[in-house]
Protein backbone atom coordinates (compact mmCIF):
# COMPACT_ATOMS: atom_id res chain seq x y z
CA UNK A 1 0.00 0.00 0.00
CA UNK A 2 2.87 2.39 0.74
CA UNK A 3 3.36 3.10 -3.49
CA UNK A 4 -0.16 3.74 -3.56
CA UNK A 5 -0.29 6.23 -1.01
CA UNK A 6 2.81 8.07 -2.25
CA UNK A 7 1.07 8.24 -5.38
CA UNK A 8 -2.83 9.12 -4.41
CA UNK A 9 -2.32 11.13 -1.31
CA UNK A 10 -0.49 14.63 -0.18
CA UNK A 11 1.86 13.74 2.16
CA UNK A 12 2.50 16.84 3.08
CA UNK A 13 -0.92 16.93 4.89
CA UNK A 14 -0.73 16.87 8.74
CA UNK A 15 -1.29 13.47 9.79
CA UNK A 16 -5.25 14.17 10.94
CA UNK A 17 -6.29 15.17 7.63
CA UNK A 18 -4.28 12.69 5.64
CA UNK A 19 -5.99 10.31 7.76
CA UNK A 20 -9.67 11.61 7.50
CA UNK A 21 -9.04 11.76 3.53
CA UNK A 22 -7.16 8.25 3.21
CA UNK A 23 -9.48 6.56 5.33
CA UNK A 24 -12.59 7.61 3.49
CA UNK A 25 -13.73 4.24 1.67
CA UNK A 26 -12.60 1.96 4.35
CA UNK A 27 -14.51 3.73 7.12
CA UNK A 28 -17.36 4.06 4.41
CA UNK A 29 -17.48 0.42 3.77
CA UNK A 30 -17.37 -0.56 7.79
CA UNK A 31 -20.61 1.79 8.00
CA UNK A 32 -22.22 0.13 5.28
CA UNK A 33 -21.25 -3.56 6.58
CA UNK A 34 -24.54 -5.63 7.30
CA UNK A 35 -23.36 -5.81 11.20
CA UNK A 36 -22.45 -2.12 11.51
CA UNK A 37 -25.90 -0.89 9.88
CA UNK A 38 -28.15 -3.57 12.23
CA UNK A 39 -25.66 -1.81 15.46
CA UNK A 40 -26.71 1.89 14.28
CA UNK A 41 -30.29 0.97 13.74
CA UNK A 42 -30.45 -0.90 17.20
CA UNK A 43 -31.40 -4.14 15.49
CA UNK A 44 -29.32 -6.59 17.56
CA UNK A 45 -30.91 -8.50 19.91
CA UNK A 46 -29.35 -8.23 23.29
CA UNK A 47 -27.61 -10.98 23.13
CA UNK A 48 -25.52 -9.88 20.32
CA UNK A 49 -25.29 -6.72 21.66
CA UNK A 50 -23.58 -8.14 24.85
CA UNK A 51 -21.18 -10.57 22.51
CA UNK A 52 -19.95 -7.54 20.70
CA UNK A 53 -18.97 -5.79 24.16
CA UNK A 54 -17.11 -8.74 24.97
CA UNK A 55 -15.41 -8.41 21.94
CA UNK A 56 -15.09 -5.02 22.16
CA UNK A 57 -13.62 -5.24 25.98
CA UNK A 58 -10.53 -7.78 24.32
CA UNK A 59 -9.98 -5.22 21.71
CA UNK A 60 -9.69 -2.72 24.09
CA UNK A 61 -7.78 -4.15 26.75
CA UNK A 62 -5.07 -4.94 24.00
CA UNK A 63 -4.82 -1.53 22.92
CA UNK A 64 -5.01 0.42 26.27
CA UNK A 65 -2.57 -2.37 27.40
CA UNK A 66 0.16 -1.47 24.49
CA UNK A 67 -0.76 2.72 24.95
CA UNK A 68 -0.20 2.05 28.55
CA UNK A 69 3.31 0.43 27.68
CA UNK A 70 4.41 3.09 25.49
CA UNK A 71 2.99 6.26 26.65
CA UNK A 72 6.18 7.80 26.64
CA UNK A 73 6.89 6.53 23.29
CA UNK A 74 7.03 10.09 20.48
CA UNK A 75 4.72 9.06 18.72
CA UNK A 76 1.69 8.45 21.45
CA UNK A 77 2.60 10.38 24.00
CA UNK A 78 0.78 13.96 22.93
CA UNK A 79 -2.53 11.86 22.84
CA UNK A 80 -1.81 9.08 26.03
CA UNK A 81 -4.55 10.31 28.12
CA UNK A 82 -6.54 7.30 30.21
CA UNK A 83 -8.81 9.27 32.26
CA UNK A 84 -9.97 10.86 28.86
CA UNK A 85 -10.50 8.13 27.06
CA UNK A 86 -9.92 4.37 28.42
CA UNK A 87 -12.51 2.55 27.28
CA UNK A 88 -12.04 -0.85 29.06
CA UNK A 89 -13.52 -0.27 32.37
CA UNK A 90 -16.57 1.09 30.89
CA UNK A 91 -17.23 -1.82 28.36
CA UNK A 92 -16.58 -3.82 31.52
CA UNK A 93 -19.47 -2.06 33.64
CA UNK A 94 -21.93 -2.33 30.57
CA UNK A 95 -21.51 -6.10 30.25
CA UNK A 96 -22.30 -6.75 34.13
CA UNK A 97 -25.28 -4.00 33.76
CA UNK A 98 -26.79 -5.89 30.80
CA UNK A 99 -25.94 -9.62 31.92
CA UNK A 100 -27.13 -8.43 35.81
CA UNK A 101 -24.35 -10.03 37.62
CA UNK A 102 -21.67 -8.41 39.49
CA UNK A 103 -18.31 -7.02 37.15
CA UNK A 104 -16.00 -9.27 38.86
CA UNK A 105 -18.43 -12.10 37.19
CA UNK A 106 -18.90 -11.77 33.90
CA UNK A 107 -16.29 -13.21 32.50
CA UNK A 108 -17.51 -16.67 34.29
CA UNK A 109 -20.67 -16.45 32.47
CA UNK A 110 -21.14 -19.22 29.78
CA UNK A 111 -21.57 -16.34 26.93
CA UNK A 112 -17.93 -15.45 27.81
CA UNK A 113 -17.19 -18.97 27.94
CA UNK A 114 -18.27 -19.63 24.60
CA UNK A 115 -16.61 -16.65 22.99
CA UNK A 116 -13.43 -17.63 24.62
CA UNK A 117 -13.78 -21.70 23.67
CA UNK A 118 -14.69 -21.18 20.47
CA UNK A 119 -12.94 -17.54 19.04
CA UNK A 120 -13.72 -16.08 15.77
CA UNK A 121 -11.50 -15.63 13.51
CA UNK A 122 -12.07 -12.00 13.02
CA UNK A 123 -11.54 -11.72 16.62
CA UNK A 124 -8.30 -13.04 16.58
CA UNK A 125 -7.19 -11.04 13.68
CA UNK A 126 -7.72 -8.35 15.87
CA UNK A 127 -6.26 -8.97 18.72
CA UNK A 128 -3.63 -10.52 17.49
CA UNK A 129 -2.79 -7.60 15.46
CA UNK A 130 -2.81 -5.36 18.70
CA UNK A 131 -0.62 -7.40 20.60
CA UNK A 132 1.76 -7.38 17.57
CA UNK A 133 2.10 -4.16 17.45
CA UNK A 134 2.74 -3.47 21.39
CA UNK A 135 5.86 -5.47 20.67
CA UNK A 136 7.37 -3.75 17.72
CA UNK A 137 10.64 -1.50 18.49
CA UNK A 138 8.24 1.20 16.85
CA UNK A 139 4.60 1.31 18.31
CA UNK A 140 3.68 4.06 16.23
CA UNK A 141 0.84 2.35 14.83
CA UNK A 142 -0.50 1.11 17.65
CA UNK A 143 -1.99 5.18 17.44
CA UNK A 144 -3.35 4.31 14.10
CA UNK A 145 -6.04 1.56 15.82
CA UNK A 146 -6.83 4.43 18.81
CA UNK A 147 -8.05 7.06 16.37
CA UNK A 148 -9.94 4.80 14.70
CA UNK A 149 -11.48 3.48 17.64
CA UNK A 150 -11.73 6.30 20.20
CA UNK A 151 -12.27 9.31 17.70
CA UNK A 152 -15.68 6.86 16.09
CA UNK A 153 -16.42 6.14 19.78
CA UNK A 154 -16.89 10.13 20.09
CA UNK A 155 -18.91 10.29 16.60
CA UNK A 156 -20.98 7.64 15.60
CA UNK A 157 -21.01 6.09 19.03
CA UNK A 158 -23.02 8.58 20.19
CA UNK A 159 -25.53 8.39 17.81
CA UNK A 160 -25.30 4.28 18.24
CA UNK A 161 -26.14 5.12 22.29
CA UNK A 162 -29.49 6.66 21.62
CA UNK A 163 -30.00 3.69 19.75
CA UNK A 164 -29.13 1.03 22.24
CA UNK A 165 -30.56 2.79 24.95
CA UNK A 166 -33.92 2.88 23.46
CA UNK A 167 -33.66 -1.11 22.08
CA UNK A 168 -32.90 -2.71 25.25
CA UNK A 169 -35.08 0.00 27.52
CA UNK A 170 -31.83 2.03 29.00
CA UNK A 171 -32.53 4.74 30.83
CA UNK A 172 -30.31 7.37 28.81
CA UNK A 173 -29.76 9.93 31.83
CA UNK A 174 -28.84 7.29 34.30
CA UNK A 175 -26.35 5.94 31.46
CA UNK A 176 -26.56 2.01 33.21
CA UNK A 177 -25.61 -0.30 30.39
CA UNK A 178 -24.41 2.80 27.88
CA UNK A 179 -21.45 4.07 29.75
CA UNK A 180 -18.97 2.51 27.48
CA UNK A 181 -20.21 6.06 24.77
CA UNK A 182 -19.90 8.67 27.81
CA UNK A 183 -16.60 10.64 27.70
CA UNK A 184 -15.48 13.54 30.44
CA UNK A 185 -14.96 16.89 29.79
CA UNK A 186 -11.20 17.47 28.41
CA UNK A 187 -9.78 19.32 31.17
CA UNK A 188 -12.51 19.24 34.09
CA UNK A 189 -11.48 18.28 37.43
CA UNK A 190 -15.11 16.55 37.51
CA UNK A 191 -15.84 13.94 36.32
CA UNK A 192 -18.73 15.64 34.68
CA UNK A 193 -20.18 14.07 31.24
CA UNK A 194 -18.87 15.58 27.86
CA UNK A 195 -22.10 16.85 25.56
CA UNK A 196 -21.53 16.99 22.00
CA UNK A 197 -19.29 20.66 22.18
CA UNK A 198 -17.04 19.20 24.63
CA UNK A 199 -16.94 16.01 22.25
CA UNK A 200 -15.71 18.55 19.58
CA UNK A 201 -13.11 20.07 21.41
CA UNK A 202 -11.46 16.40 22.44
CA UNK A 203 -11.73 15.23 19.26
CA UNK A 204 -9.81 18.63 18.13
CA UNK A 205 -7.17 18.02 21.22
CA UNK A 206 -6.30 14.51 19.29
CA UNK A 207 -6.32 15.53 15.94
CA UNK A 208 -3.87 18.40 17.30
CA UNK A 209 -2.17 15.68 19.34
CA UNK A 210 -1.57 13.53 16.67
CA UNK A 211 -0.12 15.85 13.97
CA UNK A 212 2.48 17.09 17.02
CA UNK A 213 3.62 13.40 17.79
CA UNK A 214 3.81 12.01 13.59
CA UNK A 215 5.21 15.64 12.57
CA UNK A 216 6.64 16.09 9.30
CA UNK A 217 7.95 12.19 9.17
CA UNK A 218 6.48 10.90 5.42
CA UNK A 219 7.31 7.44 6.41
CA UNK A 220 5.59 7.43 9.68
CA UNK A 221 3.07 9.38 8.14
CA UNK A 222 2.51 6.21 5.45
CA UNK A 223 2.46 3.44 8.34
CA UNK A 224 -0.23 4.96 10.42
CA UNK A 225 -2.40 5.82 7.44
CA UNK A 226 -1.81 2.19 6.37
CA UNK A 227 -2.70 0.84 9.72
CA UNK A 228 -5.68 3.15 9.95
CA UNK A 229 -6.70 1.37 7.10
CA UNK A 230 -6.18 -2.51 8.24
CA UNK A 231 -7.93 -0.88 11.58
CA UNK A 232 -11.29 -0.16 9.84
CA UNK A 233 -10.91 -3.26 7.67
CA UNK A 234 -10.51 -5.45 11.12
CA UNK A 235 -13.82 -3.53 12.64
CA UNK A 236 -15.21 -4.70 9.57
CA UNK A 237 -14.51 -8.22 10.48
CA UNK A 238 -15.95 -7.61 13.64
CA UNK A 239 -19.39 -6.50 12.30
CA UNK A 240 -19.68 -9.26 10.00
CA UNK A 241 -20.04 -11.35 12.93
CA UNK A 242 -23.17 -9.30 13.79
CA UNK A 243 -24.95 -9.30 10.00
CA UNK A 244 -27.05 -12.02 11.43
CA UNK A 245 -29.85 -13.57 11.02
CA UNK A 246 -28.94 -16.50 13.53
CA UNK A 247 -26.93 -14.46 16.52
CA UNK A 248 -23.12 -15.40 16.47
CA UNK A 249 -23.41 -16.24 20.26
CA UNK A 250 -25.34 -19.57 19.85
CA UNK A 251 -23.28 -20.39 17.05
CA UNK A 252 -20.77 -20.54 19.40
CA UNK A 253 -21.65 -22.63 21.61
CA UNK A 254 -22.20 -25.10 18.72
CA UNK A 255 -19.63 -27.89 17.92
CA UNK A 256 -17.11 -26.81 15.86
CA UNK A 257 -15.87 -28.39 12.61
CA UNK A 258 -12.25 -29.03 11.56
CA UNK A 259 -12.73 -26.42 8.88
CA UNK A 260 -14.29 -23.27 10.58
CA UNK A 261 -12.04 -24.10 14.07
CA UNK A 262 -10.02 -20.78 14.21
CA UNK A 263 -5.61 -21.21 14.74
CA UNK A 264 -5.44 -21.76 18.12
CA UNK A 265 -1.70 -21.31 18.45
CA UNK A 266 -2.75 -17.48 16.96
CA UNK A 267 -5.53 -17.21 20.01
CA UNK A 268 -5.11 -13.65 21.61
CA UNK A 269 -3.93 -13.48 24.98
CA UNK A 270 -7.49 -13.49 26.68
CA UNK A 271 -8.03 -17.05 25.40
CA UNK A 272 -5.91 -18.66 27.52
CA UNK A 273 -8.09 -17.99 30.07
CA UNK A 274 -9.71 -21.57 30.97
CA UNK A 275 -12.29 -22.18 33.26
CA UNK A 276 -10.58 -23.87 36.01
CA UNK A 277 -12.47 -26.48 38.01
CA UNK A 278 -9.26 -27.98 40.33
CA UNK A 279 -6.53 -26.03 41.94
CA UNK A 280 -4.52 -28.77 40.04
CA UNK A 281 -5.89 -27.56 36.88
CA UNK A 282 -4.48 -24.20 38.51
CA UNK A 283 -1.25 -25.33 38.54
CA UNK A 284 -0.87 -26.87 35.19
CA UNK A 285 -2.37 -23.45 33.53
CA UNK A 286 0.25 -21.78 35.17
CA UNK A 287 3.38 -23.97 34.27
CA UNK A 288 2.43 -24.47 30.55
CA UNK A 289 0.84 -21.07 29.91
CA UNK A 290 1.69 -18.22 32.35
CA UNK A 291 6.11 -19.26 32.18
CA UNK A 292 6.11 -20.43 28.62
CA UNK A 293 4.37 -17.31 27.26
CA UNK A 294 6.89 -15.17 29.29
CA UNK A 295 9.63 -17.27 27.94
CA UNK A 296 8.34 -16.95 24.29
CA UNK A 297 7.61 -13.14 24.52
CA UNK A 298 11.13 -12.50 25.80
CA UNK A 299 11.83 -11.42 29.46
CA UNK A 300 12.39 -7.69 29.48
CA UNK A 301 11.06 -6.93 26.20
CA UNK A 302 8.52 -4.57 25.25
CA UNK A 303 6.38 -7.23 23.75
CA UNK A 304 7.58 -9.42 27.17
CA UNK A 305 5.80 -6.57 29.55
CA UNK A 306 2.49 -6.34 27.33
CA UNK A 307 2.22 -10.01 27.93
CA UNK A 308 3.59 -10.16 31.67
CA UNK A 309 0.91 -7.18 32.40
CA UNK A 310 -1.75 -9.32 30.93
CA UNK A 311 -0.86 -12.83 32.63
CA UNK A 312 -0.71 -10.53 36.38
CA UNK A 313 -4.18 -9.87 36.18
CA UNK A 314 -5.58 -12.82 35.16
CA UNK A 315 -3.76 -14.52 37.27
CA UNK A 316 -5.24 -13.04 40.19
CA UNK A 317 -8.81 -14.11 39.05
CA UNK A 318 -7.86 -17.35 38.57
CA UNK A 319 -6.28 -17.26 42.17
CA UNK A 320 -9.30 -16.30 43.47
CA UNK A 321 -11.72 -18.46 41.55
CA UNK A 322 -9.83 -22.07 42.74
Amino acid sequence: MSTEVNNEYDLSLPISSLLRVGTSKAHEDAENSQGGVRLVKGELDKEEYVYFLMMLWHIYDELERGLETHASYPTLQPTYNPILLARTRSLSEDISYLLGVSEGEWQMHPMHRALMASPPKPFVDYTMRLQELCGLPDPSRLLAHAYVRYLGDMSGGQFIRRRIAKAYDLDADRGDGIRFYDFKKLGSSELESANMGDLKKIKEWYREGMDAGVGDDVTLKVAVLEEANDAFKLNSGIFELLSGPEPRVHRSQQPESAASRPERSQAPRALYEPILVSFGGLISVLMTVGLAHFVIMGAGSASGNCALRGVEPWLRRLLSAA
